[in-house]
């Protein structure tokens, strides 16, 4: 994106004679319009700025292209220092009523017309605008920050409704946001989650393995009432249910079919393991010999009855 950047040409060094100025031109920090450069970005970028053409003023609105008459001279050389860009700015010898009001202190603001990588961070207490880094420098601007006539340039309301977005972002609630933009809060929530597994060691993080032992135990308490309901709904005695519920827990099936399917042939093999316990389909041992016959009839149809059997 366009990054306008006001600065003031600083610590000028003025040569009448070679018709050149050295100062600082850009400075690590946050700048007038509420922007921030760190000092890697100042370092960084200090090389770009080598043969950029300067400008007397701002283009005008709806310049595309510059006047060849409005060039005032070009950087010669331009470095890092300290975290400052430090210039070298040859200035045309046309235009050498420049290098007098530099020199006399009445002129120096600059205006950079850059491109380069931003975002929207907080510094210092406030909301600004860093800029992550500087790849391409358009052309550097004498300007007056107060121009004759109440002109105002161009790049300077820019640089002005940006502060004012910058206020406005300050200012707003997480309720007017989510109103306003729900998308960027769901993009928000999203960036949160990936961070903390990006952050987690060995890529693995708490909320996956969370997400895993839930779902194990949803699919483990799903598969237990269904093999409960089937152990109830066959009748069998409640010890013979309480041991084939273990077995049936064990079983490992990929559908919910597949098990239920298990579970009932389980069932049904133990209804016949207990079945042929007795030769007549009774268990041995229910009663003693002393029962008289109704007793051991009435028990020989409550075995049958809890196996499933025919009476």
């Amino acid at each position: 994106m366009n990054i306008p950047i006001l600065t003031k040409l600083s610590e000028a060094k003025v040569n009448g004679e070679t018709c050149e100025v050295e100062g600082i031109i850009l400075s690590a920090g946050i700048s007038e319009n509420g922007t921030y450069y760190s000092p890697e970005v100042i370092e960084s970028a200090a090389p770009i700025f080598r043969s950029v053409q300067c400008y007397a003023d701002h283009p005008k609105d709806g310049e595309a292209e510059r006047s060849v008459r409005d060039v005032v001279g070009a950087i010669e050389d331009s470095w890092a220092d300290d975290g400052t860009i430090r210039a070298r700015i040859r200035i045309s010898r046309a235009h050498d009523w420049l290098i007098t009001m530099i020199g006399e202190g009445l002129a120096g603001d600059l205006s950079i017309n850059a491109l380069g990588k931003t975002k929207v961070t907080r510094r210092d207490g406030r909301v600004v605008r860093e800029v992550l880094a500087i790849t391409k420098a358009h052309s550097v601007d004498f300007v007056a920050k107060a121009a004759a006539g109440g002109r105002v340039d161009r790049i300077l309301k820019e640089s002005e409704a940006y502060s004012e977005g910058l206020k406005l972002i300050e200012n707003i609630g997480i309720d007017e946001l989510s109103e306003a933009r729900p998308d960027l809060i769901d993009s928000m929530r999203e960036n949160i989650k990936r961070e903390f597994y990006e952050k987690n060691t060995g890529g693995e993080s708490e909320i996956r393995k969370m997400e895993r032992e839930i779902e194990r135990r949803r699919f483990a308490l799903k598969r237990e009432i269904v093999a409960r309901f089937l152990l109830e709904k066959s009748g069998l005695p409640i010890k013979a249910r309480e041991f084939l519920l273990t077995e049936a827990l064990s079983v490992q099936a990929e559908s919910d079919k597949v098990f239920e399917s298990a579970v009932e042939e389980l069932i049904s093999r133990h209804r016949t393991y207990l079945a042929n316990l007795s030769c007549d389909g009774s268990i041995r041992g229910m009663g003693s010999g002393k029962m008289h016959d109704d007793e051991k009839e009435r028990e020989r149809h409550e075995t049958r009855r809890l196996m499933g059997l025919r009476m």
